[in-house]
């Protein structure tokens, strides 16, 4: 028995020996812990050992330890979290979105189409476009109805200005007013108006279409009662009547005849060697 305890003994001393000429010899390092398995430390929490320790790493740069989809030079993802370290979280590059889909917040949404709007009326021009997340560009908008996006005052919003020739509500047509002309001479009464819509292409008198029979654009008749009576008539000298509608009532022009004035009694200069005579 006093032998096998001395034996027992001597085993103890022999490996507390080995074991301190061990601890002497090996090189210890510093070691990091790797508490979310990326292969990627956490310079804060560390430890001194000869061999690696289990959950722990030789690197110290993982600047987020509790995600393992976080580590120096990550695929940034759509996540909500700055994946890479890059000081943008769920930037451009961020995969995991499907096709048409943008990250957004950590959450992939489809993509909308906006167009520009530079005149700033709200109303977009349907030609020019770029796609984005949920909240729209700088100078864009849902709306693609603009028909004119360099004036604020065209847009399907706007009021129709009468007689501009202009499709200010962008609806394909343009307010004009015609006016009666019930003696057919081409000439209407400015005392007998209505407005109607002329459809595009309707930029000048010249293209006016649609206008309602019995009515005419211009309103410059004096008697539209009698079809020899508008501007630039003959004047007859016997009727009674300004057939002519320029405020004289049978009057003779002269214009070659310089006895004119001498001729007629009651006789206007109207310079340049025209009379009107009555």
């Amino acid at each position: 028995m006093k032998l096998k305890i001395i034996l027992s003994l001597f085993t103890a001393v022999i490996l507390m020996v080995a074991c301190s000429s061990d601890d002497a010899s090996c090189t210890q390092q510093t070691w990091y812990q790797d508490a979310d398995n990326d292969g990627f430390g956490n310079a804060n929490q560390s430890l001194s050992a000869c061999a690696q320790p289990n959950g722990y790493v030789a690197d110290n740069s993982d600047f987020n330890d509790n995600d393992v989809n976080s580590y120096p030079n990550a695929t940034e993802i759509c996540d909500g979290i700055d994946n890479d370290n890059d000081g943008q979280i769920d930037g451009m590059s961020a995969s995991g979105c499907g096709a048409g889909e943008v990250c957004e917040n950590g959450t992939c949404v489809s993509l909308t189409t906006y167009y520009a709007d530079m005149d700033n009326d709200g109303y977009g021009d349907a030609t020019t476009t770029t796609t984005a997340g949920s909240m729209a560009p700088a100078g864009y908008v849902t709306d693609n109805a603009d028909c004119d996006d360099t004036n604020a005052n065209i847009n399907p919003g706007a009021t129709e200005v009468v007689d501009s020739y202009i499709d200010e509500d962008c609806n394909g047509t343009t307010t004009l007013t015609a006016y009666a002309d019930n003696d057919n001479d081409g000439y209407g009464d400015a005392s007998n108006p209505i407005t109607f819509e002329c459809f595009l292409p309707c930029g000048n008198a010249q293209q006016v279409n649609n206008i309602p029979s019995g009515y005419v654009l211009d309103n410059t008749d004096c008697a539209d009662n009698d079809a020899n009576t508008y501007p630039g008539a003959p004047e007859i000298t016997t009727d009674g009547v300004d057939n002519n509608c320029n405020g004289y009532t049978d009057e003779v022009l002269c214009t070659t005849d310089a006895d004119c004035p001498n001729a007629i009694p009651t006789c206007t200069d109207q310079g340049n060697g025209i009379w009107i005579c009555l």
